[in-house]
């Protein structure tokens, strides 16, 4: 899969509490008045607890930390894999997630180099509050530093996990002195580009070319590969 697999989700909605008034009728007794503000606090309670249980977790708020993966990672990162974009919304732009390595925990656990690597890539996960919540692949290939592939939960995406793990790439490009970060995303038979196309470009990232190759070949007659490139300061 093409390294754009982040796109806006919506935020669930939540009731908004309004604390009831109370209005005490003249010649109310002052212990009926308190047990009538004891229920009264004890219900807005509850109110702001159901209300708290409908947001998902804030990772903007949380402490969003990134570090090479585990072999125990593997059961999460299929998971972020499978869930971050369906196979029925890559038909046409990318190969099937179910069918790839990271889609099933047996097939990437055998392909498990330690510490963290798969293959010539190197794997690193973004953590919130000790969950595995986003996932992103790279590679060195010369003076560049490839970014493969990125995924994060579909329920957390569009909450800056994406973000958080490019900063980090370019970051660690700079430490081992790359020039570059590249990528690559896909336009299809159509002509029509991968959603995440704005994004990349919206972060510094430059279109260099388009072409075809196995990837492309793999996916379908017509399909292209949109060569990114992020000169490094």
């Amino acid at each position: 899969m093409s390294p754009d697999s982040i796109h806006p989700s919506p935020v669930r909605s939540c009731p908004v509490f309004t604390p009831p008034l109370i209005f005490p009728e003249a010649g109310l007794k002052p212990p009926l008045i308190l047990l009538l503000r004891s229920s009264v606090i004890s219900e807005r309670k509850n109110e702001l607890r159901k209300a708290s249980s409908c947001y998902p977790l804030s990772v903007r708020e949380a402490n969003i930390s990134i570090r090479p993966a585990k072999r125990d990672d593997v059961p999460a990162i299929v998971t972020i894999s499978r869930t971050s974009v369906s196979d029925e919304e890559v038909i046409g732009f990318g190969t099937s997630i179910s069918e790839s390595l990271y889609g099933d925990v047996c097939r990437l656990s055998s392909a498990w180099v330690e510490p963290n690597c798969v293959g010539s890539e190197e794997v690193l996960v973004a953590e919130a509050d000790g969950r595995v919540v986003g996932c992103v692949k790279i590679e060195e290939r010369g003076e560049e530093l490839e970014l493969v592939d990125i995924d994060v939960l579909r329920e957390l995406q569009g909450r800056g996990i994406g973000s958080r793990l490019i900063q980090f790439v370019e970051q660690l490009a700079r430490e081992r002195r790359m020039r570059a970060v590249t990528l690559g995303t896909s336009r299809n038979q159509a002509g029509i580009p991968w959603r995440s196309l704005p994004w990349w470009k919206s972060r510094g990232y430059m279109v260099t070319h388009e072409e075809e190759n196995d990837w492309t070949r793999s996916i379908g007659p017509g399909v292209r590969e949109i060569r990114m490139r992020k000169d490094l300061d």
